[in-house]
């Protein structure tokens, strides 16, 4: 009988564990804008998981505890794997495009968090706009009201991403490394 390698250690899924968790609770701090949208950060420890960990761990971070914020509001449960798909890609850019190339500068993690965070509005716009116009059927006046909203406030979403997610990588950094939890980078 042939033995499987794990794809995961137990020290990378609780990491996954955990920043799933952070993405899940900092979701819930937020200002709603109307009833179609809000300012939260739960976006800045999306592209944090990224830019510490990697993208698989930063994107399976980002989705399952975007999901999970999904699962405690019967009006979102229904769309849970669609939130899980569009956050996903947050933590697996801002993990890709910053750890690409033999050393890690904070350009690269801007970049990288600047693409997951505008990946994630297109999606999320795409989504909004497929549902509300062509599933829904609602007027095109009232989808158009609702992306523009949505639209300006994942945008204020993205940059509060960008910049406190890199801000906070290179403040955790040198004690992630110190603990032996970061991969040898540079």
């Amino acid at each position: 009988m042939e033995k499987s390698k794990n794809r995961f250690s137990v020290r990378q899924l609780a990491v996954i564990g955990l920043l799933s968790a952070l993405v899940f609770v900092f979701s819930w701090i937020q200002i709603p804008i109307g009833d179609v949208a809000r300012v939260h950060l739960g976006n800045v420890f999306c592209a944090l998981s990224g830019l510490l960990f990697g993208p698989l761990t930063g994107g399976l971070a980002s989705g399952f505890g975007s999901m999970l914020f999904d699962f405690t509001n019967p009006l979102y449960i229904a769309e849970s794997w669609i939130t899980f798909l569009t956050k996903f890609f947050i933590g697996f850019l801002a993990g890709l495009i910053s750890q690409r190339g033999e050393r890690r500068t904070p350009a690269k993690d801007v970049l990288g968090a600047s693409a997951g965070s505008v990946a994630y509005v297109a999606l999320y716009l795409l989504k909004s706009y497929i549902v509300k116009y062509w599933i829904e059927h609602q007027a095109w006046g009232a989808v158009q009201t609702q992306l523009v909203t949505k639209g300006v406030t994942s945008l204020i979403n993205a940059v509060l991403a960008v910049v406190v997610s890199v801000l906070l990588a290179n403040a955790v950094r040198p004690a992630l490394r110190r603990a032996g939890l970061l991969k040898n980078e540079e």
